[in-house]
């Protein structure tokens, strides 16, 4: 059997991890931005879904292969409730009737996206989604409810895709740890797969990167934008006020992205 590419399971040959400088890449930003401490607990089940957000299923998913209408929430809620611990994306207009259906020990995270409202809007324009969080564990150390990142630009045209500093504030706010068991409910375009097939391997090869200090290995290098629109891994861990780095004008990949968009 062949070997698979770390990253995106392609094919590979014997003498390489990965399938492309692309591959190898990503794989690199997203290790200098997941805590990597490994909890001594069992490991645990755990999963995340991000279903088209209520009313908006028809309007952009409509002519996938895998459209099935509406997402019944409530169903989804339960099927989330045999896990460990467990996350939902959804948008900030649900939220009032998702949450009423949720345990009451969940935490409401917020992925705030620094992009400008669009001028074809009116009133208040929705620049944030929620993430309703179940943990699996606690672990040091802790982790701010809030992630401050660009949407998506790369990685395909599915509307909702999450970028890569999503995956990695997703996986502390469970309290996840390579060994975990976890199940991506919506796989969509994969990254979230991907990027935890990249955060499992991490403990038998032996890295040992840490959120805001990159490589134990080698000095920080100059804050510089990201591809992904996410801040670099080598920002100061004291400052509490995150600016943004990447273009704040609001690009037509940026528009496509938002599933609640006004």
């Amino acid at each position: 059997m062949s070997k698979k590419c770390q990253w995106c399971d392609g094919p590979i040959s014997d003498r390489q991890k990965y399938c492309s400088k692309k591959c190898r890449q990503s794989a690199y930003r997203f290790r200098c931005r997941v805590s990597l401490e490994v909890s001594q607990s069992a490991p645990k089940c755990i999963a995340y879904a991000d279903p088209p957000y209520p009313g908006l299923a028809r309007k952009y998913y409509e002519d996938e292969g895998n459209y099935e209408g509406e997402v019944n929430h409530k169903r989804l809620l339960e099927q989330l409730a045999t896990f460990d611990g467990w996350a939902l994306s959804t948008s900030s207009r649900a939220l009032r009737d998702i949450l009423p259906m949720c345990p009451s020990d969940v935490r409401v995270c917020a992925w705030v996206k620094p992009i400008v409202a669009s001028p074809r809007t009116f009133g208040l324009h929705s620049t944030w989604e929620p993430l309703i969080v179940k943990q699996a564990r606690l672990q040091r150390p802790g982790v701010r409810d809030w992630l401050l990142c660009q949407p998506a630009r790369f990685g395909g045209d599915l509307i909702g895709r999450k970028p890569i500093g999503f995956c990695a504030f997703l996986f502390q706010a469970l309290g996840a740890a390579p060994g975990d068991d976890f199940t991506d409910m919506f796989p969509g375009t994969g990254i979230v797969t991907s990027a935890w097939r990249e955060f499992s391997s991490t403990a038998t090869r032996g890295d040992t990167c840490r959120l805001g200090t990159g490589a134990t290995s080698s000095p920080a290098p100059a804050v510089e934008p990201r591809g992904d629109g996410c801040r670099s891994p080598q920002l100061e861990a004291s400052s509490d006020v995150a600016q943004d780095r990447g273009d704040t004008g609001v690009k037509r990949g940026e528009m496509g992205n938002e599933k609640n968009q006004c």
